[in-house]
């Protein structure tokens, strides 16, 4: 995908359309790597899925029949065929082309985050009993478990499905290695991490700490390859929850607690646009918390906000 190649300043804006996922807010949100599909976790009314085209919710999906389950965190598989949403201790794998369930499982401890491997073959969960599990959701069973020694509160995966990244309340981002399950690297940011993400090959890490530093690392070295703003002395920190890499390496989204979403380069930091998520009601504006974000092909990018709106950004 080619994106933003003449980008040479920053430039701000708000988002040129929205719509509607849900009516009262959200506890978890995805975005599809294509930009084409929405999962979300409405407060009032558990999962489901949306197409992004024709704003067309497609499916209902809850972890037990005629009640709603509140989502703590929910994924799309890279390829777009599977989904997966996480309950209190329930983890269900979903069909997007059929909608139907293809497993369910409980997870020893309370879920935090989750993130699926490609084609939705396993998935990589943080739990409150200070370890992340890698779950065979398809066919059952733990693979892997990855002890921190803290609450993990956010998970990443490379594509490969080789790599894992942990974020967790020691202040640490983790990398490990999948088969082995041994530490490759380790960073220690300025407070409990809200953030992490890898880059789809596997050669860049970012972690974000809760009103905190920032940064992109090498995989492969440890070394910083950028420090990001997060406000300093001009203003509050900003506490950037979510972050997506370009599947060229080129540029990173992150969005912040404050609404806000940035497009940045990897190598420098740099911010090469900024935008404000739409506040659903103008009279009696609120924040909202960024809960997703994605690359679309062109200078057009995709964020949904916990006020339930789908922001459509260039």
């Amino acid at each position: 995908m080619s994106i933003l190649p003449f980008v040479v300043a920053c430039s701000s804006g708000d988002a040129v359309s929205t719509s509607e996922l849900a009516s009262q807010g959200l506890y978890a949100a995805d975005i599809s790597d294509d930009a084409r599909s929405s999962l979300v976790g409405s407060i009032q009314h558990g999962g489901s899925f949306w197409s992004n085209q024709n704003n067309e919710r497609r499916f209902n999906w809850n972890h037990a029949k005629a009640e709603f389950t509140p989502l703590i965190s929910v994924d799309i598989d890279p390829s777009g065929q599977y989904a997966i949403t996480g309950g209190a201790r329930t983890l269900v794998l979903w069909n997007t082309l059929t909608g139907q369930s293809e497993g369910f499982w409980n997870t020893p401890g309370d879920i935090k985050s989750l993130v699926a491997s490609d084609e939705g073959d396993f998935a990589l969960v943080g739990l409150d009993d200070q370890t992340a599990r890698y779950f065979d959701v398809k066919n059952g069973g733990i693979k892997q478990t990855f002890r921190t020694g803290a609450v993990v509160r956010t998970v990443s995966l490379d594509r490969s499905g080789t790599l894992a990244v942990t974020g967790d309340d020691n202040y640490k981002v983790t990398l490990w290695d999948i088969k082995s399950g041994k530490q490759l690297q380790q960073w220690q940011l300025s407070n409990r991490i809200a953030a992490v993400s890898i880059s789809l090959d596997g050669k860049y890490v970012f972690g974000a700490a809760q009103l905190g530093t920032a940064k992109i690392w090498s995989a492969t070295s440890g070394d910083v390859v950028t420090e990001i703003s997060t406000g300093g002395l001009t203003s509050r920190n900003i506490t950037y929850g979510k972050a997506k890499f370009s599947a060229d390496n080129r540029y990173i989204l992150v969005g912040g607690i404050n609404s806000s979403v940035k497009l940045l380069s990897v190598l420098t930091g740099d911010t090469l646009k900024s935008w404000t998520l739409d506040k659903k009601d103008k009279l009696r504006p609120t924040g909202s918390s960024v809960l997703a974000v994605a690359f679309s092909e062109g200078d057009t990018f995709y964020a949904i906000g916990s006020n339930g709106l789908l922001n459509i950004l260039k």
